[in-house]
């Protein structure tokens, strides 16, 4: 459902709470402040734009308050026909920041409740779409959002993104940025541990203490002590943390096809599976491969090498207690592609390993492994069931519950 705050017209069939309405000012502010921002640019030219925010407080799924180091990390929207900058980004952060500077002209998108009146159970995504939005790229987000709650009934959470359009460069499709925590592995374990549903059973075999074995390099194993979360991804698990999720940008100038259900036209991309897909990096589907320097994010705790070995060289686990113990795989390109998502369950599915595809995706192949596959093409889509078993595996593995 789609309301307009400046005109107060609801133009769908179920109208929208108050409280949803009147919340858009907490959902956009306050503007994100590029003035200590650092750029980096990965191999390959593709940059990232990391914002620092406040240390927040946060609560674990028992009650318990921890601290959280704030930042939001900008990116090019994944498939991107142009090489980007950090200080692209940064003037993509600034048009976001000024399409919010007069929330009354906002539209939220936002199904609160379900048809016969009775509020929502499970994620709700809520798309807060500031003036510059075209009216034709609206229902795509409605249709993207109604999709994403359908496949995650039982979180109860919301997952909010303000979205803007703007005029950029050719070939660029938009940006992202998500929001990110950075919490011991002892809060991580039992944010993780907290937030298990009944198949979730590989989680109790989680490193305990105060560390978790990670290798940086194919050498050595580091005992790490941190992991970076989105926020989505924390309140996923049962936490809970204020603020916005993430941020989006798209481009004026690109040509997508904004209704996927009577197929997509040549030369154009799919905006509800960019949508799907970009929200799939806010939920989670991220890696500290691609920038950071020696740190993981909660994705990375279920990538392993692929290849199996023994003895001192086995780093793919095969039992719930070698899961606890073997060494997170976080080497870039090295070996080539030789890294899954793996959660002792009954299949493993081959992660990016940062090059020449970023490490937030499956491994780039034909057919695609699901709708977290690094390349997009033109003309393409996973339309009508945009998740595939390996997405939905990976979400549920990182507390989405279903």
């Amino acid at each position: 459902m789609w309301m307009s705050r400046a005109k107060g017209l609801v133009l769908g069939s179920v109208a929208l709470l108050a409280s949803i309405a009147g919340s858009a000012s907490a959902q956009v502010a306050p503007a994100l402040d590029v003035t200590n921002s650092t750029g980096y640019t990965l191999p390959g030219g593709s940059a990232r734009l990391v914002i620092p925010g406040p240390t927040v407080l946060a609560t674990l799924p028992g009650g318990g308050v921890v601290p959280l180091d704030t930042q939001t990390v900008w990116k090019p929207i994944c498939s991107n026909r142009a090489v980007m900058t950090p200080d692209d980004l940064r003037a993509m952060v600034a048009a976001h920041n000024a399409d919010f500077a007069d929330d009354t002209k906002v539209i939220i998108v936002d199904r609160k409740t379900k048809g016969g009146g009775a509020p929502r159970a499970g994620l709700d995504v809520v798309f807060v779409l500031g003036p510059s939005v075209p009216a034709a790229a609206i229902p795509a987000f409605a249709a993207a959002e109604a999709y994403m709650e359908s496949q995650f009934t039982t979180d109860a959470f919301t997952l909010t993104v303000p979205v803007s359009f703007a005029p950029l460069q050719s070939g660029v499709i938009g940006g992202t940025g998500s929001s990110y925590g950075t919490a011991s592995w002892a809060s991580s374990r039992s944010l993780l541990v907290g937030g298990m549903d009944g198949n979730d059973t590989i989680h109790t075999s989680l490193p305990s203490g105060s560390t978790i074995p990670v290798r940086y390099s194919v050498t050595s194993t580091t005992n790490e002590t941190r992991i970076f979360w989105t926020f989505a991804n924390w309140k996923a698990n049962g936490g809970t943390v204020s603020g916005n999720d993430a941020s989006m940008q798209y481009s004026t100038n690109f040509p997508f096809d904004m209704d996927p259900s009577n197929g997509v036209t040549v030369n154009t991309i799919s905006l509800q599976d960019v949508i799907i897909h970009e929200t799939g990096h806010a939920m989670g589907c991220t890696s500290g491969v691609d920038f950071r320097s020696k740190d993981i994010e909660a994705m990375d705790i279920f990538r392993f090498r692929r290849t199996d070995g023994s003895g001192s060289s086995d780093f793919n686990p095969d039992t719930p207690a070698e899961f606890g113990v073997r060494p997170r795989w976080a080497v870039r390109n090295n070996p080539n592609d030789d890294v899954n998502f793996d959660d002792i369950g009954a299949a493993e599915y081959r992660f990016s390993d940062g090059s020449p595809w970023q490490a937030s995706h499956w491994r780039e192949q034909v057919p695609a492994i699901g709708i977290m596959d690094p390349a997009f093409s033109y003309g393409e889509t996973f339309y009508p069931n945009f998740y595939r078993t390996s997405d939905l595996t990976l979400f549920d593995a990182i507390g989405y519950d279903r």
